[in-house]
Parts: structure tokens; sequence; C-alpha cells
């Protein structure tokens, strides 16, 4: 079929990995996208395809192939019944043949109800994902008299329904200024892709990693920041508070809510909504009102799972749809929420704890949320000791704290999954800040204290970025730079880290990144494939003496930084695939971390252009000899001698330009006259061009290169990556989840003030 988009046609036996409804699946099975017209199937089909590297088939293409006619032309020139059969023939040949490695899009002009045994069959052992979007883009693309609309909206919505096991909202994208290059429209739907992606990955129980904070249900004092479904609809709702630091977000849901008739449309959009602007759990918190009839509850809890989060609560009072919903749960964490009537280990604590224990004997949840009422100050510890207990009996994370204005000590000392809110103003409730002030005053949460040492730190952003970080969410850290000149002195701050204080993180800046692997205990594999660290825990360890001696754990995040700017900035056009090719510009350690960062990323063809060639050539068999070590023969590396080469004849121009060198001489300060040849930036589709440096100047390279914005490449300037690769820094030393917003917008301010260069 010419909608296939690869020769192969995969054949193996049907993906049973959890059994028929469980929505565990094997890693290979066929991903189904169905709804209606002008939903957006065929392009999330696309976005699923490059992904995933799965073979991409379109339902409406397939049936032009094969018929020889569009969908819509074989209705109108034989008859609605006939066309019927065609797609019901055609929907059982697609649906049988490629049981693995595809991403169908769509299932033709209309809903076809005799369609629905095949897809029966099919729905019970691969993931078929209803993408809804806004009603009234629906209506504009079927058109028609209002009335009829609700009609076919309503049937077919309830046929979508009825054969999918998932649920994708597709955010319709806001029509942008005229002024805005095409480059930068590509990237609108870049935030969607992202988004859609993450969710297939955590379909397939196989999620990114997006923090490097702690485990939300560790006991770490961890925080879920408490929202319902109004507070998401509000007007005034910012959102930037998604990411403001805490662990988990609790999507709260009344009886109303759930028992609302078009409660999924709402959920599936919202959940969009909080993955596109946040990176941390997500927990479906539905409270059951035991004043009224349990089965709308027990409805919402069998339909929440189409929209895959992290985790959501069943109450105690259901328990006997406990093994039910576990066995349709796919990947999603279980955590038993139960409402007790009185303060939390006052009374009868023995007794409470044995019914829990008698009510609870299997595994078929992994998490334990206990909720106390009408408690006061004093019946704080015990509350806390009741969790305690609890937790060691159970051997799962349990939640415990007491609500109400007389208790909100227990909360702070729950150390799992604080409830936070927004609106922090009414007595009972939390804002991060004051949780966190507590447990200081407390002695419960140290002070840190990290550096960033370097030469020329002295003009370094990242302090300030990372102290409104910690400012923000009421972390008592300090961050500070030191200025060092020679190594030696680097060699003095790990011989002696109490200088000036209790010393928990540095950051090494240049050009001390190699030189550094030496000094330390462990090393991340990151950092010993790039070798080169920017990052330093300081840990402890007691040896057999019972001496304190200090430990040193490595990592690198410019790598990350890097990474992350050119997959957030790549238009899916340009998606990277078979043939991809990029181009780093020059060799030194932060090249290095480009050449890893592009790997990891999937990009098998690389270039390096560099002044020194023999420092390009030992990049270059550095990667090389490590390629060998990991027997990957699909790596490719080359040098380009000359910006007067043209560009290599047996590789595709690059998508993905980084430039690796300074903007600046570092001795006269003066700029860095460089720049390439035009012939290699003709990329039909443009590509992402990524400077690591920042300061005052605007490069020579980012002045050539502004001109072709306007022929779909996309800049970006050396303060995002300070951003991106602050954040992973920032949660490696913390264990906190970075709120990204205030660090972005430190970084911004500092820069206005300092006049350096930005493209914000």
């Amino acid at each position: 079929m010419s909608a296939v988009t690869s020769p192969q046609t995969p054949s193996a036996p049907s993906p049973r990995q959890g059994g028929p409804g469980s929505r565990r699946y094997d890693a290979d099975a066929t991903i189904l996208l169905v709804g209606f017209i002008g939903a957006g199937k065929k392009t999330l089909g696309f976005i699923a395809s490059a992904a995933l590297r799965r073979r991409f088939i379109d339902f409406e293409e397939s049936f032009q192939t094969k018929f020889q006619s569009s969908p819509q032309a074989f209705a109108a020139a034989h008859g609605f019944a006939q066309y019927r059969d065609a797609e019901v023939a055609l929907c059982q040949e697609i649906l049988t043949k490629h049981q693995t490695g595809c991403v169908i899009a769509g299932l033709g002009v209309t809903a076809s109800f005799p369609s629905s045994g095949v897809l029966a069959t099919f729905t019970q052992q691969h993931p078929v994902i209803y993408v809804r979007r806004d009603k009234s883009d629906i209506q504009q693309f079927i058109g028609g008299d209002p009335a009829k609309f609700e009609r076919i909206f309503a049937i077919g919505n309830a046929f979508f329904e009825s054969i999918s096991n998932f649920d994708f909202f597709n955010i319709t994208q806001e029509a942008p200024p005229r002024a805005e290059s095409n480059a930068h429209l590509s990237l609108k739907l870049k935030e969607i892709e992202r988004v859609f992606v993450g969710f297939l990955r955590r379909i397939f129980g196989k999620p990114e990693l997006q923090l490097f904070s702690a485990d939300a249900f560790s006991e770490s004092h961890t925080y879920a920041l408490q929202l319902s479904l109004c507070d998401l609809e509000a007007d005034d709702f910012n959102l930037d508070a998604l990411d403001a630091g805490a662990d988990a977000i609790n999507v709260l849901l009344d009886h109303q809510s759930y028992s609302d008739e078009g409660i999924m449309n709402r959920l599936s959009r919202y959940m969009t909504t909080l993955r596109k602007h946040t990176r941390v759990p997500i927990i479906i918190d539905a409270r059951m009102d035991e004043r009224k009839p349990h089965t709308a509850y027990r409805k919402f809890l069998g339909d929440m799972t189409r929209v895959a989060p992290d985790a959501f609560t069943l109450s105690t009072a259901c328990s006997d749809i406990r093994k039910e919903i576990h066995s349709i749960k796919g990947h999603s964490t279980m955590v038993v929420l139960h409402n007790h009537t009185e303060p939390l280990g006052v009374g009868s604590p023995d007794a409470l704890i044995t019914s829990i224990r008698a009510s609870f004997d299997d595994s078929s949840f992994e998490a334990f949320h206990l909720v106390g009422q009408s408690a006061v100050a004093a019946d704080t510890l015990s509350c806390v000791a009741l969790r305690r207990k609890l937790r060691d009996i159970l051997n799962i994370p349990v939640i415990a704290y007491n609500n109400g204005p007389g208790d909100r000590a227990s909360k702070i000392l729950n150390p799992t999954l604080c409830p936070l809110t927004v609106h922090s103003h009414i007595t009972a409730e939390l804002s991060m800040q004051e949780a966190q002030h507590a447990l200081t005053s407390l002695s419960l949460y140290p002070k840190k204290k990290f550096v960033i040492v370097g030469q020329d730190v002295r003009f370094s952003l990242s302090p300030p970025m990372h102290q409104s970080g910690y400012n923000s969410v009421g972390l008592p850290h300090t961050y500070i730079h030191q200025e060092v000149q020679d190594f030696r002195e680097i060699e003095e701050i790990f011989r002696y880290p109490s200088f000036g204080g209790n010393l928990d993180g540095i950051a090494i800046s240049l050009p001390f990144k190699t030189d550094v692997l030496p000094l330390l205990d462990r090393i991340s594999p990151d950092a010993q494939d790039i070798k080169a660290v920017n990052t330093v825990i300081l840990d402890h360890r007691i040896e057999s003496d019972g001496v304190r001696t200090p430990f040193y754990h490595g990592y690198n995040t410019d790598y990350i930084g890097i990474k992350d700017c050119i997959y957030s900035h790549l238009s899916p056009a340009n998606a990277i695939r078979e043939g991809s090719t990029a181009l780093i510009i020059g060799a030194g350690g932060m090249a290095r971390a480009a050449v890893y960062a592009c790997y990891q990323l999937g990009v098998r063809r690389i270039l390096i252009y560099n002044r020194t060639l023999s420092n390009a050539q030992s990049l270059i068999q550095y990667f090389r000899d490590w390629a060998r070590s990991r027997e990957d023969k699909s790596f490719h590396l080359d040098v380009i001698e000359s910006i007067n080469d043209p560009w290599p004849p047996n590789s595709r121009f690059p998508t993905i330009v980084v430039s690796c060198i300074p903007g600046r001489h570092p001795d006269t300060h003066a700029p860095v006259e460089l720049q390439i040849s035009d012939q290699w930036l003709e990329s039909r589709t443009g590509g992402v061009y990524v400077e690591v440096g920042y300061g005052p100047f605007k490069t020579v390279l980012m002045e050539q290169l502004t001109p072709w914005s306007n022929k779909g490449w996309v800049l970006v300037d050396g303060l995002k990556v300070l951003v991106k690769q602050g954040i992973a820094q920032y949660e490696l030393f913390t264990r906190r989840p970075a709120p990204i917003h205030i660090m972005r917008r430190a970084v911004r301010e500092e820069a206005l003030k300092h006049e350096y260069f930005h493209m914000w």
C-alpha cells in the first residue's frame, strides 16, 4: 500500500503481555488511533511513527490504494451500504495483517458499527486511542445543520468510546501572528508531540525520565499540589503554578465532577493541559461521597484508566472492585484511600491497624493513603507514629495526615506527598514555602551550600538562577561562585570540602571538566562516556573504623541541556530518523557533550568542524572507539577540514547544528570571527541551530544564521541551554523538582541587567 511508509510487514502473534483487556501490551503492539474527521489522527500518527520507529498506515490512503477512490467518492458513487462493506473488509484486513510494529490512523469516513466486532477483538490486545478534540473544531470539519451535527456527534462519540481503551485530547493550536515563521509554527505542534509521545510511553510502561529529583512516593519530604477541575477551568488560574516545585499533582474530583456525563472529555482535555505544563506525576484522586450511591464512582474508576494517569486513588468503601480495577489499570499506580472519621492514632490505633491488615491481604495496590478528621495539634505525634507503624507493616509507601485547621503539623511531618494548595491563605491549607520553612526550623531539612568553580565564573548566571529557585520554594540553600585559575585550587576544595561552611555540591566550569575526573569516587555512565563532569555531589560514607569520609559523585548535565534544546526546538518535519545528520562546531569538552547528546537523540551521522584539525580528529577517534566498544556499527563520524569544503555528498544536509566554541576570545574578549559555508545550511526543511555559550555579544555565527530563520531554521541561544542544564543540576543537587518558570525568569532578568545577548 502507498499509505505504508516502510516495505517491511511485521508478523507476530497478537500481543498478550498482560492478558486481554489488561491495558498491558508487548513493546511492539500496534497502536490504533480512532476519532472524528479533523481530530488530528493522521498528524498524531506520523508523530508516533517517527518517535517510536514504527510503520505508519493511514486508513484513508489505504482505501484509496485498494479501491482507486477516496472513501468519500466511493460512498457517493456506490452508496453508503456498499461503502460500509468495503470499509469493514479493509478494516479487518489491516487489523489482522498488522498486529505489531505499526501505528494505524483512522477507520474511514464515518464510524461503522459492523466494524466493531473486528475492533473489539483488536482492542483486547492493543492500545486503541480515541483522539478527542474541541467539539467546535469537529463541527467545522463535519459542517451541516447544528441539530444534525449534534446527532452525528452523539452517535460517533458513543461509538469511539465503545471501541477504544484510551483517550487523548488533541488541544487545538491557536493561530499565531502572521509575522511568525513557519519554523516557529511547527514548534507549536512540538508541544503536542512531546505530550502525545509521553502518553504512549506511559501506556507501554516505559515513561521517559523527565526528573532527576527523588521519587514522589519516597519518604524524602515530597509534595503533592491539590487541584480540582474547577481550578483548572478558572480564567485566572496561573499555569506557572504547575511547575512550581511540587513532586506530583493531585487532580481532585468530587461526586458532582465525576458524575458529569462529559467527564471523560473534560478529564482528557485537562490531562493534556497538565502534561504540557508539568513534568511531575499526575494522580487522579476521586473522592467518594458516602451519602450518595456508589454507582457513578465505580463507573468513573473504570473509565479513568483511559487517560493513563501515573497514579489514582481507590476508596476502601469500594474494596470489592479493587481486584477488578487492578486488572485493567495498565501501568498506573493504585493508591488505596481510607477516610477515617477520627484523628489518626488517637483512641484505638491498634484496632485501626488490625482492620487495615484484614481488609488488604493482597498485593493489588502499591501505596496507602490515610486521612483523619477533627484533629488538634496535640494529635500530631500520634498520627506520625501510626504512619510509621503502617509503613513497616505494609512495606509500601504510606501517606497519612489529619485534615482540618487544628493539625497542619501532621501534614508537614508526613514525608510522602504532603498536600499543598495554591490557595495557602486558607487556614487549613499549606504552601510549599510554609511547609519547607517549618521543616527547616525543626532541623528536619538541612541547609545546603553549592558553589560553581572555574575561570570567569564571576560572569556566570548560574548562581542567581539556582538561588531564585531555592527561594521560591522555601529551600534554605545557597549557591555561590568561586573563581579559580589553577586546578590545584579545585584539588584543595575537594580535600577540604568544608571551606567556609559545609559544601554539598560543586558545579565545575571551564576549563576543568575533564581534569576533575580523577578526584571522583563515582562517575555517572553518561559522564564516563563523555569524559567530562560539570556537576559533583558531595556525600559521605562511614568507613569500617567508623570514620565519616567524603564521597564524590560526578555527573554531566551539559549534554542534557544540549539534548533538551535540540529536541524541544526540532520541528516534527525534522524528526530524527535514519540518515539524519548533525554538524558540531568545536572539539572541546562541550563538543563531546554535543556529540553524545545527538547520539542519545538517535542521530547516527555526525560531522565535526574545528579550526584545529587535530583536535577534531582526536574527538572523532574517541567516539569511534567508544562506538566500537558498544558494538554499534551504525555510528558514523567524519571531519570537515575547511569551511570552504563542500558538504560531503554521502551525507544529508544537517538539520542539527551545534556551536560549541566561545563567542569571544578568553584573553582579549574580542568576538570570535567564525562563519560556516552557507551551502551547509541548505536542508529543505531547515533545522535547529544551538549555541552553548552566552555573553554580551551576538556571535558572528548567530549573525550568519539569523536570516536563515526565514528558511526553517530555529535559533537557540546559550541562555536556553543554561536553563535546561540548570534544571537537571538543580534536581541532582536538591533532589527536588525544579521550579522552571522561576529559574527561566531569573536568567532573563539577569541577562537584561548585564546586557547579555538573548532571544527570549
